[in-house]
């Protein structure tokens, strides 16, 4: 028989274990079963939310703990339920749907492919800066990327329980693609998959996730999960991958990012 599949509540836990220490600092309990992630260094949303808020005095609380750490209060909905319940407390600036992500069915190891490095430590080393600082064009995205992201994987530190690996895809030209599994137990998160901008559109994406994958299934893992932006061609490059969709949250922001 199949083992259910995961639910909202088991890939939230999974993805705040998993980057508690890096990008994530902390996890505020609120009122009946509320709760607020935050992050000392990023500002960005999607790693600064509120869950489980469904009634004024959750709001309230939410509201507060974001603003007291200089955050615009965003609320994490795990259905249209929720989004219909939080929309009747306030009227949200900006709407992100996501696309929560298992693969399940993972690649068998293959034998060790030099053009694939794997560091197990909690922060990246510099090649893997190399790629991640330019995965965009966009001179906005790399300040953002250098400013923030950078500063907070270089800080990040181990956690009982957890391990961190970063892989990095090399071509001709030097490190192309990168890619962070979190693993606890038999679960690994997939994050920070990227390739840089000079060299997208020729498979290295594709390559850095299924070497990940069989990283992960080495290393024990039965499933890993990943989150992304829902449609379009990023969900569509994880499902050529193996993985499927098993929920679709949405982040509701007070205010632009």
């Amino acid at each position: 028989m199949r083992d259910p599949e995961p639910t909202f509540e088991t890939l939230r836990d999974a993805h705040v274990a998993a980057l508690t220490g890096s990008l994530i600092d902390g996890l505020a309990d609120g009122p009946g079963g509320a709760g607020y992630v935050w992050s000392r260094s990023i500002p960005d949303p999607t790693l600064n939310f509120a869950f489980g808020v469904h009634e004024p005095d959750q709001f309230a609380w939410a509201g507060a703990a974001a603003l007291g750490r200089a955050r615009a209060p965003a609320f994490l909905a795990r259905d249209e339920a929720e989004v219909a319940l939080l929309r009747a407390l306030f009227e949200p600036a900006i709407l992100y749907r996501a696309s929560w992500m298992v693969a399940r069915v993972l690649p068998a190891p293959s034998a060790s492919c030099r053009a694939v490095t794997v560091q197990a430590t909690p922060a990246p080393g510099p090649d893997f800066e190399r790629v991640f600082a330019h995965l965009s064009d966009a001179p906005g995205v790399r300040t953002h990327l250098r400013r923030f992201y950078i500063p907070a994987l270089r800080a990040a530190r181990g956690r009982p329980g957890l391990a961190a690996l970063h892989l990095v895809l090399r071509d001709a030209a030097g490190p192309a693609a990168c890619a962070s599994l979190y693993l606890r137990g038999d679960t690994a998160g997939l994050y920070n998959v990227s390739t840089r901008a000079d060299r997208q559109r020729r498979g290295l994406g594709t390559a850095v996730i299924v070497a990940a994958l069989r990283e992960a299934r080495a290393r024990g893992a039965a499933q890993v999960f990943l989150q992304c932006p829902a449609g379009g061609r990023i969900e569509a490059l994880y499902a050529r991958a193996g993985f499927q969709t098993v929920c679709t949250p949405t982040l509701l922001c007070t205010s632009p990012p």
